[in-house]
């Protein structure tokens, strides 16, 4: 095997990789109808709902709990995990800042946001969080996923433009 197909070969398996997991997430987003599902207790949900607001808080567009999506994160876990993989997650929530869930919901904002960001900064490096990594990459899903995240934060514009006829001629070739 030549080093090229080599490395075809290995960004392909990375990349499939990477991919199954956003693949559900979008899933899950799609399928989502913005109840919570009851999985996570209410304990966990008001980590999830506090964490995500950590991440991405209210300014001029709601925040992420606003959004939704700690309910988005309940039905992901619910619906579209084994249960193997739901139950390894939610233990690793449980131990996620090195304290519990309710003696983190008991710490003040100063605190909970330097907790987060210690572990935002090691993210890439050899000792990041794999919960808290999925976790935000749940958070940052389900947000601009959500009808807030699509229309507010993001720019949203349903007609992008008139209609206008061009002869293919002008343009030389078709869109795809």
């Amino acid at each position: 095997m030549n080093r090229r197909r080599f490395l075809i070969n290995i960004s392909a398996a990375l990349g499939y990789g990477a991919l199954v997991n956003d693949a559900a997430a979008l899933d899950a987003a799609l399928a989502f109808s913005g109840k919570p599902s009851g999985f996570l207790g209410p304990d966990e949900l008001e980590f999830v709902s506090q964490v995500s607001d950590i991440i991405i808080p209210k300014s001029d567009t709601p925040s992420a709990s606003q959004a939704g999506v700690p309910a988005y994160i309940d039905f992901y876990l619910s619906e579209f995990l084994e249960s193997k993989a739901r139950n390894s997650f939610v233990e690793g929530l449980r131990e996620l800042c090195n304290e519990s869930i309710q003696e983190f919901l008991r710490l003040s904002e100063e605190h909970k946001t330097e907790l987060i960001q210690s572990l935002d900064d090691r993210l890439g490096s050899s000792d990041e969080s794999t919960v808290y990594k999925q976790l935000k990459e749940l958070i940052v899903i389900g947000y601009y996923t959500s009808q807030v995240g699509a229309t507010q934060a993001l720019r949203y514009d349903p007609v992008p433009g008139p209609y206008k006829e061009i002869k293919l001629a002008e343009v030389g070739r078709a869109w795809l």
